[in-house]
């Protein structure tokens, strides 16, 4: 054990030397999120960026989707929540204002020590109406990163966790109108009152949730940096120290949630932002505990991924892969608690213990065929749920294809078809409810203010 801490303390003073000696200025979700650019374009010149005046912007996606799943229902109850849009599971189609987004960020002096980010949300999502449950909260992000010290930024509040590249991303920058299974079931994390139902005393906690999901943030302290070995490599890492409660101050376990995160980039040279020509190798972990009935639970989650954009023929290709590994606190649905067949009173289960275990993952690909114009894309993502329980285990498997056109910047309309699937391996009466999942369709326009 004593060597461990000694070789984990010699690579983080590597790190920190590596951090004062080379510069880091590259593009990346964690910088482009937590700190202001060094340099700007200024008459088309690259100029050190000191204007201090504060940055307001924003962002709707607003659509329309149709669910072509069959509603399964059993002495009033529906069983059948993955036939119903998110997040009221109260419809099957229907016009929707996703997000609706407003920003404000900048720097506090003309040297760029210390920046800052805040963004609320106004739109009808998981953040403000989980499960269809009001819970009042429009406050996305509220951060303040120091940057006055040579060996890494220290990012402080509430903020995007590092992690899993899918939650990393800016979300008005992806063409799909909905996360991976893997990614919305993993680690777009759902909290329960402490007070929750342990349902059948075997560790499945039931109750509607009274705060927002976790939108792949949690508040804390982060420790981070990019660097340049040279123009062409890139090297990025963090550390988080978290309380595990997501949007909220509520719930807490009373222990921290650690989360780790390193990436090596190499630069084709050209693009910037979610555009930049680039191949990226990434891998990262989280683990803490949460509290339910009064007891504490692990909740484990690692992954590693692979992100690729270039021109080719002169078009942007773009290609990810991302595999994701869950232990304890297992999301295992929403659930309808109200016997009513004429309501539907959701709330979320979760298999609370370290025994149940999770993995998933998607693979994408993305091309323009007419340049800056319109882009096909395809992805196919999967769920693997509770692998210990031969009757609990659900398989879920997703192919989803679409195209994109582009107007200017992020403005877009997106059209996505998801082919669904779901498999009850070792439990046929549940495949009986899991036959009613059918495809959805969804249209989505993006506009940034």
């Amino acid at each position: 054990m004593k060597k461990r801490n000694i070789t984990f303390k010699t690579l983080l003073v590597l790190i920190s030397l590596i951090s004062y000696t080379i510069h880091a200025d590259a593009t990346d979700w964690l910088t482009g999120a937590g700190t202001q650019p060094n340099y700007v374009l200024k008459d088309g010149k690259k100029v050190k960026n000191t204007n201090t005046k504060p940055h307001l912007w924003g962002f709707i996606q607003t659509g329309y989707q149709q669910n072509y799943g069959d509603i399964f229902l059993k002495n009033g109850i529906n069983k059948t929540p993955f036939s119903m849009l998110t997040p009221n599971l109260n419809s099957q189609a229907g016009f929707e204002i996703n997000r609706a987004r407003i920003a404000l960020r900048g720097m506090i002096d003309k040297k760029n020590t210390i920046n800052y980010f805040f963004m609320l949300e106004f739109g009808e999502d998981g953040v403000t109406k989980p499960a269809g449950h009001s819970v009042g909260n429009y406050l996305t992000d509220a951060s303040i990163t120091y940057r006055g010290i040579p060996y890494a930024n220290i990012r402080v509040g509430q903020f995007k966790y590092p992690g899993s590249e899918e939650g990393l991303r800016a979300v008005f920058a992806s063409n799909y109108r909905n996360f991976s299974t893997a990614g919305s079931q993993l680690l777009l994390e759902r909290f329960l009152p402490n007070n929750a139902v342990d349902k059948d005393t075997n560790g499945f906690y039931l109750a509607s949730p009274q705060v927002s999901v976790g939108a792949y943030r949690d508040r804390g302290v982060e420790l981070f940096n990019t660097v340049s070995f040279s123009k062409k490599i890139h090297f990025t890492y963090a550390a988080m120290i978290g309380s595990g409660t997501g949007l909220s101050s509520t719930n807490a376990s009373g222990s921290p949630t650690y989360y780790g995160y390193l990436a090596t980039e190499y630069m084709f040279g050209k693009g910037k932002a979610f555009y930049l020509q680039s191949l990226k190798l990434y891998g990262w972990y989280q683990n803490g505990q949460r509290k339910l009935n009064n007891t504490n639970y692990t909740r484990q989650r690692y992954g590693a991924g692979v992100s690729f954009y270039k021109d080719v023929f002169n078009r942007g290709l773009r290609l990810g892969a991302e595999y994701i590994h869950a232990k304890g606190m297992i999301y295992n649905g929403a659930k309808d608690m109200d016997s009513n067949p004429n309501n539907f009173y959701w709330g979320y289960q979760i298999a609370a213990g370290d025994q149940n275990l999770a993995n998933g993952g998607y693979f994408n690909i993305q091309y323009y065929v007419i340049p800056k114009k319109v882009e096909l894309m395809a992805r196919y993502d999967w769920l693997d749920r509770l692998t210990n329980s031969t009757t609990g285990e659900r398989v879920f498997k997703t192919t989803t294809v679409g195209l994109s056109y582009h107007f200017k910047g992020v403005a877009r309309i997106d059209l996505n078809y998801a082919l669904r699937g779901a498999t009850a391996p070792g439990n046929a009466k549940a495949q009986k409810v899991l036959d009613k999942t059918g495809n959805l369709l969804s249209i989505q326009a993006t506009i940034k203010i």
